[in-house]
């Protein structure tokens, strides 16, 4: 407990944190004018509202939540053992593993504060475009952020990794910047495309005039299929990739259906359908956090602290 409350109110005054918080507020300032936009054309606005909104949660913490877990596990360790801190709190009766935990854990709240303050923007959308904040969308709200707390548990718990294994903090924090941004925006576009041309060969398709050759039941198909090589390829070649498998799932929260008349009808599905639609990315989610913190466990254990 004691390396707990430490590490907890050294995140909360970090200026990492606070500048996350302040970043999170703009970027839900420019969500309300982007949810009014997504309102026009729409045959049911109260469901397109619902599916914006908890949207808008998964974004936000994939561009900077998950960014600050990351940044706070990738320096966590070799930054106090830089100032001495480390040295300073292991002469107490305090053990590596205690030490180690106290920091997950305080780091983990401070995750969860943030969500929280995220969340709470979120319930300021609805209510300013008239939308009730139901028991089933409070709970499709509490339910998104867990989903979410499991994607930065593990890019916190992979941070604290690297923090083990480079003793240099301004090294480990670059190295996790290059990560991120790689396995987070890089890979998702090489890896799409491996699947989009998996999907032409097997429908012919060579340019897009092919494509417009199509009808409209062969175009459903091929969109369908796409979606299933998306999945498949994210799962074989970005399992490691809490970001990418968590907006895999955001996306089965509903259904989009244009008319003819150039309108749309989005039909809300929810959270709870979408995590047992995609077992497989939520267990990868959840069970990779405990894989990180045993190896990093089993580093620290042996790392000479001098």
């Amino acid at each position: 407990m004691w390396g707990f409350e430490l590490e907890l109110k050294k995140s909360l005054r970090t200026k990492k944190f606070w500048l996350i918080l302040v970043l999170i507020l703009l970027i839900y300032a420019m969500a309300f004018r982007e949810v009014r936009d997504n309102l026009e054309g729409a045959t049911n606005p109260q469901e397109v509202l619902v599916t914006s909104v908890v949207g808008y949660i998964a974004v936000s913490a994939f561009l900077f939540i998950g960014l600050y877990a990351l940044m706070a596990g990738a320096t966590a360790v070799n930054s106090d053992l830089e100032d001495g801190t480390v040295r300073v709190s292991l002469s107490k009766p305090l053990g590596r593993v205690s030490y180690l935990l106290g920091k997950f854990l305080g780091q983990t709240v401070s995750i969860v504060v943030a969500m929280v303050f995220a969340t709470l923007l979120s319930f300021a959308i609805t209510k300013y475009y008239g939308l009730s904040l139901t028991a089933s969308l409070v709970g499709d709200l509490i339910l998104s952020n867990l989903l979410i707390l499991l994607a930065m548990l593990q890019l916190l718990a992979l941070g604290l990794l690297i923090s083990t294994l480079i003793r240099s903090s301004n090294t480990a924090l670059g190295l996790a910047l290059v990560m991120f941004f790689v396995t987070g925006l890089v890979m998702p576009q090489v890896v799409d495309g491996f699947a989009e041309d998996k999907a032409k060969e097997e429908f012919g398709i060579e340019d897009w005039k092919d494509f417009d050759k199509l009808s409209q039941g062969e175009k459903m198909a091929y969109r369908e299929r796409l979606d299933e090589l998306y999945r498949e390829y994210h799962l074989r070649y970005l399992f490691y990739a809490p970001q990418v498998l968590m907006l895999d799932v955001f996306t089965d929260i509903d259904r989009t259906t244009f008319n003819d008349d150039g309108t749309y009808t989005v039909e809300y599905i929810g959270v709870k359908r979408a995590i047992a639609d995609n077992p497989a990315q939520t267990a990868l989610m959840a069970g990779l956090v405990p894989v990180y913190l045993g190896l990093t466990l089993f580093r620290f254990r042996r790392m000479d602290l001098r």
